[in-house]
């Protein structure tokens, strides 16, 4: 099994790049596929990925490479602002700083055929699932055959 790499790649739909070293990334998977990057470093390498994504709308979709182990699709949904963090320069800017990113993955719908099969299932209606029977079931599965 090849080495994970140490980078997190953003991509947009141009191709143009922004390439993250792991260290200054941290990643958090909520419900529905929401995707929260954090990023904290100094200030000056938030500054140009701040930059690459506050060219994106909302919902303009973007592709995400987790150590090289291939792209998710996502849409944008927030960027917030840079906040300052650690000690201060000469001129009161703090060195470091922190900024989230919110992702929704793009999960394609499932096709019902290759999802489910339930020829022989006490579920089946002439060959055609009945699932959607308000029993809160979520499979032929969860049925006594």
């Amino acid at each position: 099994m090849p080495d994970i790499a140490r980078i997190v790649i953003f991509k947009k739909e141009n191709g143009e790049e922004f390439i993250f070293d792991d260290k200054y990334v941290q990643i958090t998977s909520l419900e529905n596929k929401m995707l929260i990057f954090k990023f904290e470093a100094s200030q000056d390498i938030l500054k140009e990925g701040s930059e690459f994504f506050s060219t994106f709308n909302t919902y303009e979709q973007i592709k995400v490479d987790i150590g090289g182990t291939g792209d998710i699709p996502c849409y944008m949904k927030s960027l917030s602002p840079i906040v300052g963090r650690g000690p201060k320069k000469t001129n009161g800017e703090h060195l470091n700083g922190i900024f989230t990113l919110s992702l929704q993955q793009i999960v394609a719908a499932p096709d019902p055929e290759e999802e489910h099969n339930c020829l022989n299932c006490a579920l089946s209606q002439n060959g055609v699932c009945s699932i959607k029977d308000n029993s809160e079931k979520t499979s032929c599965d969860d049925y006594k055959k």
